[in-house]
């Protein structure tokens, strides 16, 4: 009967481990990488094309061979995050300065990250994006980035 209770008991703790569930931890990191992730995405993203309109601010935080994937007629058009740098580096101006925004989500597994934020123009959602970041020695850079554009609620068909 000992036996039993013993092998019960040891077959309880192994199989409510992690290992055995499919409750897997996640990984993230600490929540100064968390904030390095949002910096980029903020001063490269929301103030480089947004708020500013600043060429150097797109290019130090995108990777140079980043893309933006567009879905366009059911298939995927690649815009190279060098459009945004050549664009602001003849036409310096600020896409919307009335954008605001807010992060959703931001997690961090070593060297990789993925960041989602809500960007806003005067309080009316504009989109959704979902940002891929990679660690590199000079620092974060997003590597790629595809979002979903909110429709515009005072468009009637």
């Amino acid at each position: 009967m000992k036996k039993i209770y013993f092998i019960s008991t040891v077959l309880f703790f192994a199989l409510s481990s992690p290992v055995f569930s499919n409750n897997f931890p996640r990984h993230s990191a600490d929540s100064v990488e968390i904030q390095n992730v949002q910096q980029v995405v903020i001063e490269s993203y929301v103030n480089g094309i947004f708020l500013k309109g600043d060429y150097k601010l797109v290019k130090k935080g995108w990777h140079s061979d980043c893309d933006i994937v567009i879905p366009e007629n059911g298939k995927l058009k690649k815009l190279p995050a060098q459009y945004w740098v050549d664009r602001l580096k003849k036409h310096p101006v600020p896409l919307d300065p009335n954008v605001t925004f807010k992060f959703i989500d931001v997690n961090v597994t070593g060297y990789a990250a993925i960041a989602v934020i809500e960007i806003f123009s005067k309080g009316k959602p504009l989109y959704t994006d979902y940002m891929s970041l990679y660690k590199f020695k000079g620092g974060w850079k997003i590597a790629t980035k595809i979002y979903y554009s909110h429709p515009d609620p005072s468009y009637k068909n």
